[in-house]
């Protein structure tokens, strides 16, 4: 009997150890235990990679950065940095024996050098302002980086001055600025310009390039450490002409000062060979559309002899690294949504070395991710996967050695989370039967034999795109029992100037009918409820949202993130003001006002019927909190089923908090719940 109720127990105590390891659904908190790679950098040699790594704080609600360090093997993997101060942009010496980087661990935003074989760092500026595209000399003596420096201001009005002690208003805020505002910053933009700056890689006062009232970004060193290219909108109209940039050449003694490109921009980006004699950069010709491919050009050191290299090559080509020998270049893209690492020759010829780079974003799966590449070829990536965030991935070019994921992040973690299998959907559009790609996020557990509800999701932009990439926030609306279809309807990149430009002058139009098509694929699945389908995006997938449920009445509900509803006033309150009448409409709104009516949200609020969520951040200068307002009242109107919620503290990205990514699905599910 005592044998018995030892079996009986045991066997019971295996059941309770059994059930505790069960793999169960990601859930909201869960959030603040993943981490992810970011902008790995390979050392000249091709021995050690550093790289930036995020993760999330509980109690503070903030992403955190510090630097690692890892073999090229996948051996040694340990703490550069520690601590929440941030830190980012490390950069490699060219001889590997020192590290810059960029922390705010001494309050502000610095430069930093680390010397690697003793782990000595020092701080080497004492900036007013944080410092972006931090680039060594080829001698490895300086630092070049661009720096926003404030203009001068003339006094407006005389005022007397308060009496001792007195408690007198704030003066009000002169502007008189084209740009006067930019979305993550929650106040009016101070009068300022990017310069170009050097300072002694041992530390020492900066000195300063460049002058006038105008940005200069993307600092690249001549071989001979001589001079320095960039890029710039240097024209008289430079604030109202946001595209014209041009190519620089600045003598780093003398200050003077050689623009190499011609005619109207932008030219952008420039990179200067190993050998000195060629700069390579992206320019198109501006045909004031909101969507063109940019294409890769060459020119000589002197800006002669112009050649274009990927003519026939239809995809973004960007972030280059020229090869040791000056006769190829690195190259990231991106097709159908996954990114590409491939070498392109001096005749134009591009050959694809790796695929399944991504996972560059967190919260949604964007297509975008980084890589690096050693004097050797030895290369590093961020590795896409539907299943977990970003991982370190090597290769070594031309050879034919297998990639291997050095990383592994999240092991611990997700060791024991059902996450919910991601699949690729292709379609054809009911209006004129091209090809569109999609994903389909499905629940853990998932039956085909059951019927589920169906959350359509579209992306922003509108010209960008979805890719094969792990996304917290679907996969926490996949957990709630959803299954979540996310597609790059017409006008997303990474398939091709013809494709992005179906919308030119015409969004939102046919994308409709592209998002529609998928979500009747899927009832013709058999496993998807008719009756329980729903749709959600945000900006530009707010836009498609919004002007979904003025087409259609098939949605039971729909949440509308940070969305344009009236392009009227979206064009002249948005903080890219400058840049929206000339590139997405053809004419000013006063000048053509039916135009942007046509095409606005507003003009199809007569027609909806379905229960509506707005979210938008109270501080987005980007899609202004304005059109949630406006269409919240139109709805009213309409004694359409509908609430606003205002999201305090943020801007346009309003996950940009881990809580706020939580809260975000949060009331996403909770409203969709709410009719089921």
């Amino acid at each position: 009997m005592k044998k018995a109720l030892l079996l009986i127990s045991i066997l019971c105590l295996i059941g309770v150890v059994s059930y505790g390891q069960e793999k169960t659904p990601l859930e909201y908190m869960d959030v603040f235990e993943l981490q992810y790679v970011g902008d790995p950098q390979i050392s000249p040699d091709g021995e050690k990679i550093v790289y930036v790594r995020n993760q999330f704080d509980v109690m503070t609600d903030r992403k955190y950065t510090n630097l690692w360090i890892i073999d090229f093997s996948g051996e040694n993997h340990m703490p550069l940095t520690s601590g929440k101060s941030g830190y980012s942009q490390p950069k490699w010496s060219p001889d590997g024996e020192k590290l810059a980087y960029v922390s705010a661990e001494e309050g502000s935003a610095q430069i930093f050098v680390r010397w690697m074989e003793t782990g000595q760092t020092a701080s080497i500026t004492n900036l007013t302002s944080g410092p972006g595209n931090i680039t060594w000399s080829p001698d490895g003596q300086y630092l070049a980086f661009k720096m926003s420096i404030p203009k001068k201001q003339e006094n407006f009005g005389q005022f007397p001055s308060p009496p001792k002690g007195a408690d007198w208003a704030s003066p009000g805020k002169v502007i008189e600025e084209v740009s006067y505002k930019s979305d993550g910053n929650f106040s009016f933009l101070e009068p300022a310009y990017n310069h170009v700056f050097i300072v002694n890689a041992e530390g020492g006062a900066p000195r300063q390039l460049t002058s006038g009232d105008y940005d200069h970004a993307a600092p690249s060193w001549a071989a001979d450490g001589s001079h320095l290219v960039f890029s710039a909108n240097r024209s008289e109209k430079a604030d109202l002409e946001p595209n014209n940039t041009h190519i620089f050449k600045i003598n780093v003694a003398s200050g003077a000062l050689t623009q190499l490109t011609e005619g109207k921009g932008p030219h952008n980006s420039p990179v200067v060979s190993p050998d000195g004699k060629s700069i390579v950069y992206l320019s198109y010709e501006d045909q004031f559309v909101g969507y063109q491919l940019d294409h890769v050009f060459v020119m000589d050191i002197e800006g002669k002899n112009v050649k274009e290299l990927n003519h026939g090559l239809d995809r973004d080509f960007k972030n280059f690294t020229w090869a040791t020998d000056s006769k190829s270049l690195f190259a990231y893209y991106d097709d159908h949504g996954n990114g590409i690492l491939a070498n392109l020759k001096m005749n134009g010829n591009a050959m694809v070395i790796t695929k399944g780079i991504g996972n560059g974003s967190f919260g949604r799966p964007y297509a975008g991710g980084s890589y690096s590449v050693a004097n050797n070829g030895k290369y590093v990536y961020t590795k896409a996967n539907t299943q977990r965030p970003a991982e370190l991935t090597v290769g070594h070019f031309p050879t034919k050695m297998a990639n291997r994921t050095i990383t592994d992040l999240n092991a611990t973690f997700l060791k024991n989370k059902n996450i919910g299998k991601v699949e690729e959907l292709v379609f054809n559009s009911s209006y004129d039967d091209k090809d569109v790609q999609g994903w389909i996020v499905y629940p853990p557990e998932f039956d085909e034999n059951k019927k589920y509800p169906l959350i359509l999701e579209i992306h922003g932009g509108p010209h960008l795109a979805y890719g094969p990439h792990f996304s917290p926030e679907l996969q926490l609306m996949a957990s709630r029992g959803f299954v979540v279809l996310y597609t790059n309807p017409r006008g997303s990149t990474t398939y091709g100037e013809e494709f992005g430009g179906y919308i030119n002058h015409n969004y939102p139009s046919q994308d409709y009918d592209d998002l529609m098509s998928g979500v009747d694929v899927m009832v013709d699945k058999g496993f998807i409820d008719q009756d329980r389908l729903y749709i959600t995006g945000g900006s530009g997938g707010g836009v498609l949202t919004a002007w979904s449920i003025g087409k259609t009445n098939r949605f039971r509900a729909a949440v509308v993130s940070k969305p344009v509803i009236n392009w009227y006033s979206f064009s002249l309150t948005a903080d890219g003001y400058n840049y929206y009448p000339q590139y997405w409409f053809n004419k000013k709104p006063w000048e053509d006002p039916q135009q942007y009516l046509d095409r606005s949200p507003i003009s199809l609020v007569g027609n909806v019927k379905t229960p509506t969520l707005l979210v938008t951040g109270e501080n987005d200068y980007r899609t202004p909190m304005s059109e949630t307002e406006q269409y919240y009242g139109a709805l009213k109107l309409q004694e359409v089923e509908s609430k606003m919620v205002r999201i305090p503290g943020t801007g346009h990205g309003i996950t940009a908090r881990p809580s706020n990514i939580i809260r975000h699905v949060a009331y996403i599910t909770g409203w969709f719940e709410k009719y089921e």
